[in-house]
């Protein structure tokens, strides 16, 4: 995958996570045409002065930022304009539970450019 202006600046928001919310940790990452694999990790042990984050608290800030920063960069540089929306309103999670599950994980995710083509959703 060779990522668009888009799918650079998605990429840019993703690794500013953790800047922003310290408790997390990233791990393996792909921006795919029409959708984002990703894993974070949750680090209870890392003190701040807010409680501890959900998944909902950081996924909409990077929606949030991610859309914002789209939109201008359809309105000023050219952008292709999605027909309806950036994201969609929800999102998948799947709690990793052992160390197994996350190796066919990252494998999952590092090998997905490989079957963009069987995505029943390819355009």
């Amino acid at each position: 995958m060779f990522p668009n202006q888009a799918g650079e600046m998605v990429q840019r928001w993703w690794m500013k996570l953790n800047g922003k919310i310290p408790q997390i940790i990233l791990h393996e990452m792909i921006v795919m045409p029409n959708h984002v694999h990703g894993i974070i990790q949750i680090d209870h042990q890392v003190e701040t002065e807010e409680s501890s984050p959900s998944v909902a608290t950081f996924m909409q800030w990077f929606k949030t930022m991610t859309t914002n920063e789209y939109l201008q960069g359809v309105r000023q540089q050219d952008w292709q304009a999605f027909p309806k929306r950036l994201w969609q309103r929800s999102y998948y999670e799947h709690i990793i539970r052992d160390e197994e599950a996350y190796h066919e994980i990252t494998e999952y995710i590092k090998t997905n450019p490989q079957n963009w083509g069987k995505d029943k959703y390819f355009m």
